[in-house]
């Protein structure tokens, strides 16, 4: 087999983004590949002619460091390709020809899968035998067709077990308190849910769960704390970045923050702002916390199920290359018997968004369903809640 394949990441990092890369090299060189390369910094590198060889990756023990390391091995970038931009497009191609690349992996969440859109569709306009395939990856959850996708498991572990050892630290003073922890979620809440998951280990830790999928009244939020706080000492809050009153506005967006090619401004700041309302209108002590970015490298609370998955959909990525599937995201299906891999064109995902499904949302706006308990448990672990950790109470 004379192939030659080429496989970047592109976006915000997960802990399981590496995994795929590992998976994909690994089914390359089974499948004879005659080289396996890899593009430093994305696409944007890729222009720059960025791109390395990945043959120390036939090291079994380089391969399973690969698996665990978090971040992304070859760099990200936020490149958009311009829509129409012939240049650029010819300029991608004439690359691809100059390394003879035959096969294209593009690791990422919803901008890279647009990546993949445009390549593909150029590619088929000139007459290109090259496969372009998408691997999804987001903490965000927000592919579409994909039953999750690889990262969001890890990263909800990890929000879920920060937040059951706050918990336990903001008990230890007899006040009246309020904390309020800002996870990561643009466009959907799929991550911010994940604190149910401490309400499922220890119920009522969490008090209030803000979501960008219902519009958040501010008044109504400082009457429920106010009715909360009247029943308990302490209070704990978790909201998505993205919560948007009901005109669609953020509750907190900095207007001075750039913006990426893709168009996203950064949204962090509505735990701070709603700490200094509540800090204007109650006279409690309130800490504003933002996970940021240790959502997305917390290595040391990967899911197990999570990481297998990414690794196999990297190896999947590459069947689907050989045989001749053009323009699709692979993705994981939720069968009876277990998860089944499949690939979905790509036009049906790039720039769509998964949003938190409503139906899973309590009525109150306010609070998390069982049923998404139900979804996300078997995507922690295969050992399910009981992978958290058991911690004392005083009663």
């Amino acid at each position: 087999m004379n192939r030659k394949c080429i496989i970047g990441q592109s976006g915000g990092p997960t802990v399981t983004i590496n995994a795929s890369l590992a998976g994909a090299i690994s089914k390359a060189y089974e499948s004879g590949f005659e080289h396996v390369l890899g593009m430093i910094n994305g696409i944007s590198g890729f222009l720059d002619e960025k791109i390395i060889d990945l043959c120390e990756f036939k090291s079994a023990e380089n391969l399973k460091k690969l698996i665990n390391t978090p971040a992304m091995y070859l760099g990200s970038c936020r490149y958009r390709i311009p829509t129409d931009d012939a240049t650029i497009l010819n300029k991608v191609f004439s690359i691809l020809e100059k390394y003879g690349i035959t096969d294209f992996f593009y690791i990422g969440g919803n901008d890279s899968m647009d990546t993949i859109k445009k390549l593909k569709t150029h590619g088929k306009a000139m007459g290109s035998n090259i496969n372009f395939i998408g691997i999804p990856k987001t903490i965000d959850n927000d592919l579409l067709s994909t039953h999750y996708t690889p990262g969001y498991p890890s990263a909800c572990r990890y929000v879920a077990t920060t937040i059951m050892e706050l918990s336990f630290d903001c008990d230890i003073y007899p006040l009246k308190s309020v904390t309020i922890v800002e996870i990561m979620g643009r466009d959907a809440g799929w991550l911010a849910a994940s604190a149910q998951l401490v309400n499922a280990c220890y119920p009522g830790t969490v008090d209030f769960i803000y979501l960008p999928e219902v519009p958040f009244d501010e008044d109504k939020f400082m009457e429920d704390l106010k009715e909360k706080l009247k029943i308990k000492d302490t209070v704990i809050i978790a909201v998505s970045e993205g919560i948007r009153d009901a005109f669609g506005n953020m509750i907190a967006t900095d207007d001075t923050a750039a913006t990426d090619d893709f168009g996203h401004k950064s949204n962090g700041g509505c735990a701070l702002y709603l700490k200094q309302q509540i800090n204007r209108k109650l006279n409690h002590k309130v800490r504003a916390i933002q996970l940021n970015t240790m959502q997305r490298c917390s290595t040391h609370l990967s899911s197990d199920v999570d990481l297998e998955n990414a690794f196999s959909l990297g190896s999947f990525a590459v069947s689907c290359s050989t045989n001749n599937l053009n323009g699709v995201m692979v993705s994981i299906r939720n069968e009876t018997d277990g998860f089944q891999l499949t690939a979905s064109p790509i036009d049906h995902i790039a720039n769509g968004v998964k949003n938190f499904p409503t139906e899973w949302i309590n009525s109150d706006g306010k609070g998390i369903s069982d049923a998404y308990v139900g979804y996300i448990t078997p995507l922690i672990s295969k050992d399910g809640l009981e992978v958290f950790p058991k911690f004392l109470k005083r009663n």
